[in-house]
């Protein structure tokens, strides 16, 4: 692990601010007997504004521009931030970041809209021979200085204002585990197709029942669109089925994936083509579900 400085450490110097009470054996003057009393007015809870503010920042980002510089799919090297919190510190920021190279990691203390470092960051030593962003990341973060959330962006600028990094929130983490497909193109399937995928988002692994063969391939998640998804590399075992005929179009149907999106709710999946025609869709297996088919 090697120190380096993503953004300068001030020096802050901490004043003790000593307080005393001064007690008086004076006894009060009571008031007259015909003035009334106020009544407490209770006072309304103020809002933790600093762990709202973290709240909104927290999760995994997709880096997509860097100081001007779009940075497009780069399969597992692509980089990102996650923030996460600090326990007990409301307005810190854990740092965990991918370069496109090297591991980085450190904290951003976050004060309104502005993002302050709070110690230096660390990161790995490795020399990637295809890293084409990891400067120009690294530049981008050791200029950071305040932010804008937009949508589902995360806007980070310098303290001259410029933006320096763009970061999209990625929106596939719903589609982590077994699913059952129960619709091709919006041919509803029955029962005994039992064609099945388990999905692993962080992994960009993709495996499977077809109805008659196994399946395993690849994801690639489209950064670029935050709901972007493709299947890759698929490859199934050759037994022949009666019902082959589902599996092909199943197989073809994958192929035409370009989005994910939530049905009804998180226990509904739609996959959609380019057009944003439902190709696939699928209902949630749990685990008991997924050991009995």
């Amino acid at each position: 692990m090697k120190s380096f400085h993503l953004i300068g450490v001030a020096v802050m110097a901490t004043a003790l601010l000593n307080s005393c009470s001064i007690m008086k054996n004076n006894k009060p003057a009571e008031a007259p007997a015909d003035t009334a009393r106020p009544s407490a007015v209770p006072v309304a809870p103020v809002p933790d504004v600093s762990a709202q503010q973290t709240k909104a920042l927290l999760g995994e980002w997709s880096i997509t521009e860097a100081n001007g510089t779009k940075i497009i799919v780069n399969g597992e090297n692509h980089p990102k931030l996650t923030l996460g919190a600090v326990s007990g510190q409301p307005d810190i920021l854990r740092v965990i970041g991918f370069n496109g190279c090297n591991h980085i990691n450190g904290d951003w203390k976050i004060d309104g809209s502005k993002i302050i470092p709070s110690g230096n960051f660390i990161s790995t030593m490795r020399a990637c021979p295809d890293a084409p962003y990891e400067l120009t990341v690294n530049q981008a973060l050791n200029s950071v200085a305040s932010y804008r959330l937009e949508a589902n962006d995360l806007v980070l600028y310098s303290a001259a204002g410029t933006p320096v990094m763009i970061l999209r929130s990625r929106n596939l983490s719903f589609l982590n585990g077994a699913w059952r497909v129960t619709a091709i193109h919006g041919n509803p399937l029955p029962a005994t197709a039992k064609v099945k995928i388990v999905v692993d988002i962080d992994e960009c692994k993709v495996h499977g029942n077809t109805g008659c063969n196994v399946l395993n391939g690849e994801i690639v998640v489209n950064l670029d669109k935050g709901d972007g998804l493709e299947f890759k590399n698929l490859a199934v075992t050759r037994m022949l089925c009666p019902d082959i005929a589902t599996e092909q179009d199943f197989l073809l149907a994958l192929e035409e994936v370009d989005t994910a999106v939530r049905g009804g709710d998180d226990s509904e999946a739609l996959l959609k083509d380019t057009q944003g025609n439902t190709v696939i869709a699928m209902s949630r297996l749990s685990a008991d579900q997924l050991a009995d088919e």
